[in-house]
């Protein structure tokens, strides 16, 4: 999984798309100009449609107001990580990257450490695990602390008579969603051409789908094939029964964002960045989010860790000071603010307070209060690097009907012995 929010993966061959440039004093579409040799390069995993695109485009112009330093974007939203694949392995690496969950298991050697910069000792404890080495080491700015559960739309929810915080167990899940369906509107939406939603889907049944026992054996390296079919079979009731939307295959991300604020999806399973850009649709949409309703375990869950804007300085860039400078102007809490709220997302600072608006009762009830249990991606603990695109077009397939569980459990085990006999 990859909060982004995860953006949606593509594969290489889509590296051929343009990237988009934009500076604090405009935007470059289309092409890769070169830049002044002074300027800070910025590679962001995030399109020009975004509402975090527009808030970091306001804090470059504002960084350079104040500090005089020029800061030049890079956005590329649908095939980041292989362009960054492309990067790290020529050595041309961006002065400052988002990571985008990864600054540590995948980034670490690339990045400067960043322990000591004045805001360090804030990030959020929840963050350690994902973003700190055995040496208490950190290698980025977490700009958004990411959780995510279930999104829903509660006027949808209303007109099918459910209170979404009684939705605590799979079968009352698939009960709110019959009655969603009986209205007239979608159970389940989701984006089959953003290539992300399906794998975000997986991902997140998957972490509680495996016993300790089993999560073991995946770690060191026996794929149990018993516990992922949970996850599949689970997928496939909902598209046996018609519940996603029957556009799915040509749906975007941005088509998930409009279904929430126009009320025409009662629930989405991603990433908690999908509520915030439904809210630059519809200000007023009523929405929020609710827990996952255990597989394995008796508690509800959120997802979380490492937000998609957290931001890596490279320890071979040759404007190491101006890139650390723009790190740490992020983090004061006014500019570490606009970017959470942007992405509808809690801070990765303790100092830096958020208003989440229509979200606020959501986060006040499952985050804030610290209560519910946030459990880790389940691809960045438990699978081997390079899996991610087979979770997406795996899981893809059983939505669409191209594939039956047993046929799509087996290439996920068969990509998971290949990549992690390349460990």
């Amino acid at each position: 999984m990859k909060l982004s929010s995860k953006t949606a993966r593509a594969a290489m061959a889509a590296f051929g798309v343009a990237t988009l440039l934009v500076s604090a004093t405009g935007c470059d579409r289309g092409t890769t100009a070169s830049s002044s040799s002074d300027e800070v390069q910025l590679f962001l995993n995030g399109g020009t449609d975004t509402p975090q695109y527009k808030a970091m485009t306001d804090l470059i112009a504002k960084f350079k107001t104040e500090k005089g330093i020029s800061v030049k974007m890079t956005a590329a939203s649908t095939d980041y990580e292989d362009q960054m694949k492309v990067k790290l392995a020529s050595g041309d690496i961006p002065d400052i990257f988002t990571t985008h969950g990864w600054s540590l298991l995948r980034y670490s050697k690339f990045l400067e450490p960043l322990t000591d910069r004045p805001w360090a000792s804030k990030v959020n404890k929840g963050l350690d695990s994902a973003m700190r080495d055995t040496d208490g080491k950190i290698y980025a700015f977490p700009g958004a602390f990411d959780t995510a559960g279930i999104a829903y739309n509660k006027d949808v929810l209303d007109k099918a008579g459910i209170d979404p915080a009684k939705i605590t167990t799979w079968d009352a899940f698939d009960a709110a969603a019959a009655a969603v369906a009986a209205k007239g509107s979608t159970p389940i939406f989701s984006s089959g051409k953003a290539q992300g939603p399906a794998g975000h889907m997986a991902d997140y049944l998957a972490a509680d789908s495996f016993t300790d026992a089993e999560l073991t054996q995946m770690k060191d390296g026996t794929f149990v094939t018993t516990a992922y079919t949970k996850v599949l079979d689970r997928v496939k009731s909902w598209q046996s029964k018609g519940w996603f939307n029957k556009d799915y295959s040509s749906a975007s991300e941005d088509d998930m964002a409009r279904a929430l604020a126009n009320g025409t999806a009662g629930f989405e399973i991603y990433n908690n960045n999908i509520l915030a850009t439904a809210r630059t649709y519809n200000p007023n949409a009523n929405v929020g989010f609710i827990p996952l309703p255990p597989t394995n375990g008796d508690t509800p869950y959120l997802i979380g860790g490492e937000g998609i804007d957290s931001f890596g300085v490279s320890k071979t860039s040759s404007h190491k000071d101006n890139a650390l400078a723009f790190l740490d102007f992020l983090a004061q809490p006014a500019n570490a603010t606009a970017l959470a709220e942007a992405n509808g997302a809690a801070a990765g600072l303790t100092d830096v307070k958020v208003d989440f608006g229509k979200l606020t009762a959501s986060y006040d009830k499952y985050v804030t209060s610290g209560t519910t249990p946030v459990k880790p991606y389940f691809d960045r603990v438990y699978l081997p690097n390079g899996s991610w695109n087979t979770m997406v077009a795996t899981t893809d397939s059983v939505i669409s009907g191209q594939s039956e569980v047993a046929g799509a459990v087996d290439q996920m085990k068969n990509q998971f012995a290949t990549l992690y006999g390349q460990k």
